[in-house]
């Protein structure tokens, strides 16, 4: 104090001055970056992995530099892989990096790992910070062999018998084996002593020939007699049906799907031994058309037509069926049935 008393004031700025430029600013950027490097576990079997993972909380304008470590990390201590570094945001404009180091040691006891330094520089900055020091514990089961007695050899099998109380415990698994043997039991015996039955053989009703269905349909309008009844719409609409299920189960002709003019031309192509059949067949299917469509109404004679020209297009192309001879022959027995019947009424 007396010191001071003594010094002008000129002096003291001069000193403070020089104490202001002594102290270094490395400080105050070191304490504001932090490093840490960490083990997964302190303690591993030899050749075993375990992962090293270094961080660094900095701002984000500061460049950090992490230390090259390319095959090992000491003498003792290898590399088995490198990760990349991924960074984290964090509060206050930091970040948060982070990578990981896959490493091993194949020599067994206490390896010392030393501080890992990084690297701070920018513009005006070069410094370095570094972690703590650490240690890895490598264990050698192997080494615990007393090498007095060496290694001793496998022990066998404990002898020990079997007891019945020993399948106390499996009694249910025991009873649904026994249930499934005599179940499948059963059902071989009932297969190898089965009775072989030949089905009977039956006879398959000849199909009804296409111009029979048309005739008896024709045969069942007529009598509903329709266009009697003012339903000349359904009358002719009947009729064209008929003859259209007619045309295509005889000639193959999709005439449900067609029109008039597309029935006619198929007709073409067809060889018909009455030509005139394909006119009458083409009246009925026209004069249905001004009916459904034109609502036109025709004279009982045109409809006594439509009807007639009907049964002579079906007998006109009809297929003649070729008996087989048990046909002919149950047909003959059914004539001489019938005429023993008439002349047995005849008698009486």
């Amino acid at each position: 104090m007396r010191l001071l008393k003594y010094l002008s004031p000129g002096w003291l700025g001069f000193t403070l001055f020089l104490l202001f430029l002594i102290i270094p600013f490395n400080g105050t950027k070191a304490q504001e970056v932090s490093v840490n490097a960490q083990l997964d576990s302190t303690v591993i079997f030899i050749g075993g992995q375990i992962d090293l993972k270094l961080e660094v909380s900095q701002p984000e304008n500061l460049n950090v530099i992490f230390p090259l470590l390319t095959d090992t990390i000491t003498q003792n201590i290898e590399i088995v892989k490198a990760g990349s570094v991924d960074s984290i945001p964090q509060d206050n404009n930091r970040i948060l990096l982070q990578q990981t180091y896959r490493i091993t040691s194949f020599d067994s006891g206490l390896h010392y790992i030393p501080p890992i330094q990084f690297e701070l520089a920018n513009a005006d900055l070069t410094h370095s910070i570094e972690t703590e020091a650490m240690a890895l514990m490598v264990v050698n089961p192997f080494e615990e062999v007393d090498p007095q007695k060496g290694i001793t050899e496998i022990k066998s099998p404990l002898n020990t018998p079997f007891h019945l109380s020993e399948l106390y415990k499996y009694w249910p698994y025991l009873v649904g084996l026994i249930v499934l043997g005599l179940i499948v039991a059963f059902i071989v015996f009932r297969y190898f002593n089965r009775e072989v039955t030949i089905p009977l053989l039956k006879k398959e009703k000849p199909k009804v020939a296409p111009h029979v269905v048309a005739l008896d349909r024709l045969d069942h309008i007529k009598e509903e007699k329709l266009w009697q009844r003012d339903l000349v719409k359904r009358y002719y609409s009947d009729v064209t049906d008929t003859l259209r299920h007619y045309i295509e189960e005889r000639f193959m002709i999709k005439a449900m799907e067609q029109t008039t003019d597309e029935i006619v031309d198929a007709f073409r192509s067809v060889d018909l031994r009455e030509v005139k059949s394909i006119d009458n067949l083409k009246q009925i299917l026209q004069t249905a058309d001004l009916v459904k469509f034109a609502k036109y109404e025709p004279l009982p004679d045109e409809n006594d037509l439509s009807m007639i020209n009907a049964y002579f297009f079906v007998n006109q192309t009809k297929q003649e069926v070729i008996k087989s001879l048990e046909e002919e022959k149950e047909e003959m027995l059914k004539q001489e049935k019938e005429a023993e019947t008439v002349n047995e009424s005849t008698n009486s």
